[in-house]
């Protein structure tokens, strides 16, 4: 994925990732969001949970507001610490939380590009106590809409199995708010 030089190049980069990652979350049946094995023992929910804190804390505070991220963010841990952390986090959200909060994140994300100078997206920029520059448009790439690309074939190959049998049909919709 190469990295745009523009504001136009960034919008369409977010635009064309983001509506690949809808596609495929929109394939997996509501009966399948709590399945494990969706990125490792993971869910689907854990995933769009994951992938939707980076988007609110990275890309949205970070890189668009230039806001410090909490602690956790920036303790210097592993990425899989880091990520089990996270995850212990965010695992009791129901998955239509999740997936409303994942919509409502990222339309907020397009919004504050939409709103920002092109100077301002490909600037360098410091936020006090982050101890690494801000360049939005990198932190947009490596952080948001480059992050879906780092899940999407897990969840491909997942969604390719035949579901566990401990998938339950029962679960509801997600659409009705009924998946917890």
């Amino acid at each position: 994925m190469k990295q745009p030089s523009n504001k136009d190049e960034l919008l369409q980069a977010m635009h064309t990732a983001r509506a690949e990652w809808d596609s495929l979350i929109a394939q997996v049946p509501p009966d399948r969001w709590l399945e494990s094995g969706a990125s490792g023992d993971w869910t689907l929910r854990d995933v769009v949970a994951h992938v939707t804190a980076y988007d609110r804390w990275l890309a949205l505070g970070l890189a668009l507001r230039l806001q410090k991220p909490s602690q956790v963010w920036l303790d210097d841990i592993s990425l899989d610490e880091f990520n089990a952390r996270l995850h212990q986090e965010l695992r009791d959200s129901s998955a239509a939380q999740v997936s409303e909060d994942s919509a409502a994140v990222f339309r907020a994300i397009l919004q504050e590009v939409e709103a920002r100078s092109e100077a301002y997206l490909f600037g360098t920029h410091k936020v006090d106590g982050v101890p690494y520059d801000v360049v939005p448009s990198q932190l947009l790439k490596s952080e948001s809409y480059g992050h879906y690309h780092d899940h999407i074939p897990a969840i491909r190959a997942w969604l390719s199995s035949a579901p566990s049998e401990g998938s339950d049909p029962s679960l509801g919709s997600l659409e009705k708010g009924e998946v917890s």
